[in-house]
């Protein structure tokens, strides 16, 4: 639906300093893999722990992503950016004091609403601070926050943990989100949003309520699921599938995902660049789950050399690349109004860590029921298809809610 004002230049640095933002944010997602058996070892937290220690962040923007987004909208991104960046530095430094594992899943929470919070609230500013013309194309930059922040902080904390113990880089990447804070309070300082009517919980309630009920964006959210299951699983699994099928070293076995994150950003920008250029956003989602299904097949193929199972590794992240730019890029298509961007985002939010969430253990499930990797194809290709077919049945939907388009 149109804003009754006109459309107005886009404000580059503000979403710059957004984009930013989200990157800082899923620092605290790649932290805690190259750290958390060291974190395990001294607080002596078992298997079970760990897995919840890990999983938090996404159990949290799976409840909450919906509630986020709709707040955000009611009280204003700028500040819900903000307050997710202190949250985060505060559930950082809890972390870092942290003795037993009870104390450290706190913290997690505590980094977990602090991350939902960033980016729900950052979409939301990019999307309002762009004209038009430049959304689509700013949105698909910033879907990219979590493979450059990830592998950012991967690559980070190796240089860390080689001289300090997990402590020191807990201290370092809150100090990192308080500056960042800091940051988008400036910048930001002259922004003022569009005004919103989410006046009193009724509206609030409604903001909600008018997203889940969008067909098209619900399909999007399945499919951004679908995405997210297959993309974590993968980055979660594959080192250990590397090491206990080829033989490869564990060091190769840990740099082969931070790879294939950076793919995966580059996946990112250049779906990016064709939704700038008018491509839509159905047909970015069907070819990038049909790719991740394709490309899969080559990873786990025992017939391929390293060398090609690695290239469709990074062909994978690529094609996976392409669908979180898309479903953030589709927010503006389907939200009712300028209103529920911040809740429309949060459906988006909230469909990538249910797959987030929930596909890295149906993975190690299918693998510990069968006793080998042979089975999994079988799961990834189903998360493949789920995302295909979300996108061709989103097709007609994007086409008659293109001309609703929020400006």
């Amino acid at each position: 639906m149109a804003s009754p004002h006109q459309d107005r230049p886009t404000q580059w640095p503000i979403m710059w300093i957004a984009f930013g933002g989200g990157i800082v944010a899923a620092t605290h997602l790649g932290k805690l893999p190259p750290a958390l058996p060291e974190i395990r070892l001294a607080l002596d937290a078992g298997l079970v722990m760990g897995g919840w220690i890990a999983s938090t962040i996404s159990a949290i923007g799976f409840l909450l992503g919906l509630a986020a987004g709709t707040i955000a909208d009611r009280i204003g991104q700028r500040r819900v950016l903000v307050a997710g960046l202190l949250l985060l530095t505060a559930g950082s430094c809890v972390g870092a004091i942290a003795q037993t594992g009870e104390a450290m899943l706190f913290s997690r929470f505590i980094e977990g609403l602090g991350y939902t919070a960033a980016t729900v609230a950052g979409a939301g500013m990019v999307t309002h601070v762009t004209a038009r013309g430049d959304r689509r194309w700013a949105l698909g930059i910033w879907s990219s926050y979590v493979p450059v922040g990830f592998a950012g902080m991967l690559i980070g904390a190796a240089f860390v943990l080689e001289t300090f113990d997990w402590r020191v880089l807990w201290l370092v990447t809150a100090a990192v989100t308080a500056l960042w804070a800091a940051a988008v309070f400036h910048v930001t300082r002259g922004w003022r949003r569009q005004e919103s009517d989410t006046r009193d919980s009724r509206s609030l309630f409604r903001n909600i309520t008018r997203c889940i009920g969008v067909p098209g964006a619900l399909l999007v959210s399945v499919c951004f699921a679908a995405y997210a299951a297959q993309h974590i699983s993968m980055m979660a699994w594959l080192p250990s599938y590397m090491h206990e099928v080829y033989g490869t070293s564990l060091l190769v076995s840990a740099v082969v995902p931070a790879v294939v994150l950076l793919f995966n950003a580059g996946g990112n920008w250049l779906s990016a660049r064709w939704m700038g250029r008018g491509m839509s956003c159905w047909a970015l989602l069907s070819i990038g789950a049909l790719g991740m299904g394709l490309t899969q097949i080559g990873v786990f193929s025992s017939g391929l050399d390293d060398a090609a199972r690695l290239a469709f590794a990074l062909l994978f992240g690529i094609f996976g690349g392409m669908i979180p730019a898309a479903a953030v890029g589709s927010v503006t298509v389907y939200t009712p109004s300028p209103a529920q961007i911040g809740t429309m985002n949060g459906l988006m939010v909230m469909g990538t860590n249910t797959g987030m969430l929930f596909g890295p253990p149906a993975v190690a499930a299918v693998r510990a029921y069968a006793g080998n990797w042979n089975a999994v194809i079988w799961l990834v290709l189903a998360f493949a298809s789920v995302g295909l077919i979300c996108g061709l049945a989103s097709r007609s939907m994007e086409l008659r809610a293109g001309a609703r388009e929020v400006r």
